[in-house]
């Protein structure tokens, strides 16, 4: 997931820094979708083989099943911007949450194939939209000092739906009851919906900055309001309007931007990637992406439970169980490194990690060795998620330069989804082809991966512009 977190606009004077009750539950409400796209990238990989039996369908036809909801993802959010930026992130969440409910209604009411890949196709158009909204929602209510930390809630959420679609598995990975699993997805949905209408808040920031209205002094005093509520009633109206003339700054800054060289006030994607200027952000972009997704992460998420049985079929869920808790534990703890140790030494230690992870993994699988296998997912999973899951989005946006933000975000989204419908729906075949051989494919990625990292990515660790990461514009 993006994290916005480096503010554009030197910050002076006392800010604000605490959890209010107001905070907590926007935070919660918002996380909610994060969940829901956590629970739909793993809902299919306890009961994958009873889904098989129920639609009589093969290994690729499930592979085909697990990706298409990227393809759904790769879709929506490439618009999801242009829906936020009209009507607000509030309506935006309240869209989000009717694709999910409506997806897995589908899905768990299906009788055939192609309604299950309706079903799919639709749940992945709301997570698109999810990963879009939910870290410029958490960045736009989020303290400037404590939004590193909560922009951290995002991906703990997201291994939150993880396990809960491996948690529910427990009692319900039956060839009678896994509809059960699919089913639950529908309920958050219902969840959130209920929650956004009647206990959300609009995004301050979007009432005062973003939004064109023809009542602005009636938005702007909605915004202020909202903003005071979520850092405290006792705190001084001067330290709320503090905070709105960094945004403000922020957007005048901009402004002036466009103004000095008005080819950027219609600058699109085409310009993005062919313009000499911004190639070190669209190669940080494309490559990072490329080289998270290869690394293989998702055949542990889409198929941990079908790895596992082969080594371990007694135990395979439960086993599959504890590595996904040490995944939201392992997540949680390194958010806490990232501004202490720096963005590059942290990736490249998780890459290290999991390129020695994935040799193991390996040996482990071609010799049928239990304890090496169980192991070897277990440290590939957590060195996964101490650097190679959080640092790529971060590292786009703190390399990028002010004006194409957005758009590289945009960019490194599309590819991220289009290399998880590849890799969700080739490694069923190579696996049972040539079995854990394909994981010394993965390894290999991870390798080229480390070494661009290595010569090419610069630390981003304190660095506040551009320039200070890069250099001098030369534009």
């Amino acid at each position: 997931m993006a994290n916005l977190s480096t503010p554009l606009i030197p910050v002076t004077g006392k800010m604000v820094n605490t959890y209010t009750a107001p905070l907590i539950v926007s935070v919660f409400i918002c996380s909610l979708a994060s969940i829901q796209y956590g629970f739909h990238m793993s809902e299919l990989n306890a009961p994958s083989r009873y889904i098989r039996l129920s639609l009589g369908i093969n290994q690729s036809e499930l592979g085909f099943l697990t990706s298409i909801f990227s393809i759904g993802g790769l879709i929506s959010s490439t618009f999801a911007s242009y829906i936020s930026k009209k009507y607000g992130l509030r309506i935006s969440f309240i869209i989000t949450s009717l694709f999910y409910i409506v997806g897995s209604f589908i899905e768990g009411k299906s009788e055939l194939y192609h309604w299950f890949l309706i079903g799919r196709f639709t749940s992945g158009i709301a997570a698109g939209l999810a990963i879009v909204y939910v870290p410029v929602y958490m960045n736009d209510i989020s303290p400037i000092e404590l939004r590193g930390v909560l922009g951290s809630v995002t991906q703990i959420s997201v291994n939150l739906g993880i396990l809960i679609a491996q948690c529910l598995a427990i009692k319900w990975n039956t060839l009678q009851l896994w509809r059960s699993i699919i089913d639950f997805g529908w309920i958050l949905g219902i969840l959130q919906l209920i929650l956004v209408i009647f206990f959300l808040v609009e995004s301050p920031k979007w009432l005062i900055v973003r939004h064109e209205s023809n009542e602005r002094e009636m938005e702007m005093e909605k915004g202020f309001d909202i903003l005071h509520k979520l850092r405290g009633i006792e705190i001084p109206s001067v330290l709320i309007n503090e905070e709105i003339m960094i945004w403000k700054a922020e957007k005048e800054s901009h402004l002036r931007l466009i103004e000095s060289q008005p080819h950027l006030k219609n600058l699109g994607f085409w310009y993005y990637l062919t313009d000499l200027n911004y190639f070190n952000s669209r190669t940080i972009a494309t490559f990072m992406m490329l080289g998270q997704q290869f690394g293989g992460i998702n055949s542990v998420i889409f198929y941990g439970v079908d790895i596992l049985n082969k080594v371990f079929p007694t135990h395979a869920l439960m086993i599959n169980i504890i590595i996904s808790i040490g995944n939201t534990i392992i997540t949680s703890i390194s958010s806490l490194f990232l501004d202490r140790l720096g963005r590059k030494p942290l990736l490249l230690i998780s890459l290290n990690l999991m390129i020695i992870s994935l040799i193991i993994l390996s040996i482990g699988i071609i010799n049928n060795i239990a304890t090496i296998t169980i192991l070897s997912i277990f440290t590939y999973v957590g060195s996964f998620a101490i650097g190679c899951g959080p640092i790529p989005f971060l590292i786009i946006s703190e390399t990028s330069q002010l004006e194409v933000k957005d758009l590289a975000q945009s960019w490194a989204t599309d590819i991220n989804w289009i290399s998880v419908f590849i890799v969700g729906t080739l490694f069923p075949i190579l696996n049972s082809i040539i079995g854990g051989w394909t994981y010394l494919i993965f390894a290999s990625f991870c390798i080229a991966f480390a070494i661009f990292v290595k010569f090419f990515v610069p630390e981003t660790k304190g660095c506040a512009t551009y320039d200070d990461v890069w250099g001098s514009r030369v534009d």
